[in-house]
């Protein structure tokens, strides 16, 4: 129901595998849609995208429907929708109309090229009526991507906030999180399993 979103997850507890459900859902129960998928890396996005495909050929056939193409960056249907993978850069999505944009680990992304690439991509998700956007990281310090979670959290840029820490994962307790802390350090579980 919400055109934007921001999410600040911990490492490792099921947001790719969320996203992959809710894209797949997506581009199967829409017609002439274009999802893109941008991360911080174009390895990262493609194996977004490998996993979306392995999801849907685990679907039972009478979900599926037919592929016109299926190669590493791309797989489009029979519908019409289209899933692109590739890395955050400025040109990157240039000249394409967007139903769904997915950034994956935008806090990872420097803020020289997020600020440039935002600045090109956001015009196109904000022109369709339907257009949707969905960022995700886990936090990275006070950069482009903080800013971001901070005015939603604040009601400020039209985006709703959902977080998700180790304390959501079934079978996590705080004797997990001290084997985490005591190995990670203080200061990287804090950013990455407290999402601070």
């Amino acid at each position: 129901d919400n055109r934007r979103v921001i999410v600040k997850a911990g490492r490792q507890v099921g947001k790719t595998t969320m996203v992959v459900g809710y894209i797949l859902w997506y581009i199967l129960f829409n017609e002439d849609k274009t999802v893109a998928i941008l991360a911080n890396k174009a390895q990262t996005a493609r194996e977004i995208l490998a996993r979306i495909k392995i999801a849907y050929e685990a679907l039972p056939m009478w979900l599926q429907h037919g592929v016109r193409t299926c190669n590493k960056g791309d797989i489009e249907l029979e519908n019409n929708c289209r899933i692109m993978a590739t890395s955050t850069a400025s040109s990157a999505i240039r000249g394409f109309s967007i139903s769904l944009l997915y950034l994956d680990e935008f806090a990872f992304v420097p803020s020289n090229i997020a600020d440039e690439f935002f600045t090109s991509v956001y015009p196109t998700i904000s022109s369709g009526a339907s257009s949707k956007i969905l960022i995700s990281s886990t936090p990275n310090g006070m950069n482009h991507y903080y800013k971001m979670w901070v005015d939603a959290t604040e009601g400020r840029n039209g985006f709703v906030a959902i977080e998700a820490n180790w304390r959501q994962v079934p079978a996590r307790d705080e004797k997990w999180a001290a084997d985490q802390r005591s190995v990670l350090g203080e200061e990287k579980y804090l950013q990455e399993m407290e999402c601070e």
